[in-house]
C-alpha cells in the first residue's frame, strides 16, 4: 500500500459521504413535501362519500400516500449510501495505517503475549480482529483463538495493523 492509493481511498470515502449527505437532504425535503400534502386532512375530516369533494379528496390522499412512499424509498437509499460511505471511510483509515509504515512487519517484531490488530479477509472490507500472539513463525503469526488451541488462526505479517506490548501500541515496526 502506497500513499497515493491511500489518498485515492480517502477521496472515494469523502465522495461517498458527500453523496450520502445529498441523498439525506433530498429525503428530508421529500418527507416534508409529503407531510404538507396531508394538510387537507389535518383536522381529521373524513372522506365524505357522495359529497362533491370526495373525488378530489381521494385524489389528494393518493398523491400524499405516493409522495410518502417515494420519501420512504429516498430515506432507504440515503441510509444505504451512508452505510457504503462508512465502509469506505473504514477502509481508507486502514489504508492510511498501512501506507504510513516505513517497512513491513517481520518475525523479529513480535513475541508471545503481544496483542495485535489484524485485517481479516479481503482488503476492500474493513473487518479487523484483535488477538494475542502465541507464536511468531517465519511467514505468519499464530494467534490465540480462545478455543484452547484447536481454532488458533494464522495471519500473514502484511495483515498486521498494530502491535501492543506493555501497554504501548505501535502501527509501524520502526516505532
Amino acid at each position: 500500500m502506497d500513499a497515493q492509493q491511500a489518498r485515492r481511498s480517502r477521496q472515494a470515502a469523502e465522495q461517498a459521504q458527500q453523496r450520502a449527505d445529498e441523498l439525506k437532504e433530498r429525503a428530508d425535503r421529500m418527507s416534508g413535501a409529503a407531510s404538507e400534502k396531508y394538510g387537507r386532512f389535518a383536522g381529521g375530516q373524513p372522506l365524505l362519500v357522495g359529497h362533491h369533494s370526495h373525488r378530489s379528496a381521494v385524489r389528494d390522499r393518493d398523491r400524499a400516500d405516493n409522495a410518502t412512499r417515494r420519501a420512504i424509498e429516498a430515506r432507504k437509499e440515503a441510509e444505504t449510501a451512508q452505510t457504503h460511505a462508512n465502509k469506505l471511510r473504514a477502509v481508507a483509515d486502514l489504508d492510511e495505517i498501512e501506507a504510513g509504515r516505513t517497512r513491513e512487519w517481520t518475525r523479529a517484531d513480535f513475541k508471545a503475549g503481544d496483542v495485535v490488530k489484524v485485517r481479516e479477509f479481503r482488503r476492500d472490507m474493513a473487518v479487523t480482529g484483535t488477538y494475542r500472539v502465541k507464536r511468531a513463525n517465519v511467514k505468519t503469526l499464530t494467534l490465540d483463538g480462545g478455543g484452547g488451541g484447536w481454532d488458533d488462526p494464522k495471519r500473514e505479517y502484511d495483515r498486521v495493523l498494530s502491535r501492543t506490548r506493555d501497554g504501548v501500541t505501535v502501527t509501524s515496526p520502526t516505532d
